[in-house]
């Protein structure tokens, strides 16, 4: 080997121990410089939990009883030996060939009523001139408690003591009806109307 080529070979290995050296050197100052610095710290925040679902709880419903069903009670009440039915108000109803006993009403005539029989007002013309005397009337009576009419079966003497007795009768007097068979009936029955001189003053 050449002297020359010795020369050669130590200029390339020196070289290249230059070379890692600076290597080596230059990234040791890099990696102090960089811890040398202060440390940061980042607190990364921990995400929220879910809060857990919770439902309200289930009513409790009464437990349903069976409870027993009364039933009212039936009565059966016997018929009246006499032949009248009664009605209760519990019970099968009668029989339809068990009939109710009407009750009779006794047949009868008609009848005035009381406090409506006044007697009328005596004519002032009548009085002066002394009239007085007695009316008989013939009276027609409806069904309906009123008088159907009124005609003069007897006079007073007096066309006006007449004609005074037949307005008011018509307009004040009431009879009850004649009854026949339970049934209230138009009948008929006489009346005397009085003028007298002595029950004018």
């Amino acid at each position: 080997m050449t002297p020359e080529r010795v020369v050669g070979i130590g200029f390339v290995v020196l070289l290249h121990v230059l070379i890692i050296s600076a290597i080596v050197f230059g990234l040791r100052t890099k990696i102090v410089k960089i811890m040398s610095g202060d440390p940061v710290f980042h607190i990364i925040p921990t995400p929220p939990q879910p809060q857990p679902v919770t439902h309200a709880p289930k009513p409790t419903l009464p437990t349903l009883r069976n409870e027993p069903v009364f039933q009212p009670p039936v009565i059966d009440i016997a018929p009246d030996p006499s032949g009248s039915t009664i009605t209760g108000r519990t019970g099968p109803t009668q029989p339809p060939q068990q009939q109710q006993q009407q009750v009779a009403i006794a047949d009868s005539g008609a009848s005035s009523v009381a406090g409506t029989h006044t007697i009328p007002p005596y004519p002032m013309a009548a009085i002066r001139l002394g009239k007085e005397g007695t009316v008989m009337l013939h009276l027609a009576i409806s069904a309906e408690r009123t008088l159907a009419g009124a005609s003069v079966t007897q006079s007073s003497g007096f066309a006006d003591l007449d004609q005074s007795a037949i307005a008011w009768v018509l307009a004040h007097w009431k009879y009850k009806p004649a009854i026949r068979g339970g049934v209230a009936v138009a009948s008929a029955t006489d009346a005397a109307v009085v003028f007298s001189l002595e029950n004018a003053r």
